[in-house]
């Protein structure tokens, strides 16, 4: 079995890469459209800051999945976004689209 999947936005820190949900979709169909089977992001709020908020991480997912029907979508659950555990696992618990997959990252 092979599983090809696409990272929208793993360098984070690169000016290009995709930030708004619109950005998302765009760069998720050029994924699919390239043979990735699955897509991964990170969610961005409205002041350009990598969030774990329910409402931009629910923007960000209805956006990819109208674009690419039927494509799991994977969210992070970094530290790196929120370190303190208590408030990351509350955040996630407050989210009103859920992804297919999320990352957990151990250590």
């Amino acid at each position: 079995m092979r599983l090809l999947q696409a990272a929208l936005n793993g360098d984070r820190a690169h000016p290009a890469a995709p930030r708004t949900p619109a950005e998302l979709a765009r760069e998720a169909r050029a994924a699919v459209e390239a043979g990735a089977m699955s897509l991964h992001l990170h969610p961005y709020d409205e002041d350009g800051r990598e969030t774990l908020e329910a409402e931009p991480c629910a923007a960000a997912l209805r956006a990819v999945r109208a674009a690419c029907p039927g494509i799991p979508i994977s969210l992070s659950t970094s530290a790196a976004i929120e370190p303190e555990p208590k408030r990351r696992y509350g955040l996630v618990a407050t989210w009103t689209d859920l992804p297919d997959l999320v990352t957990v990252n151990q250590g």
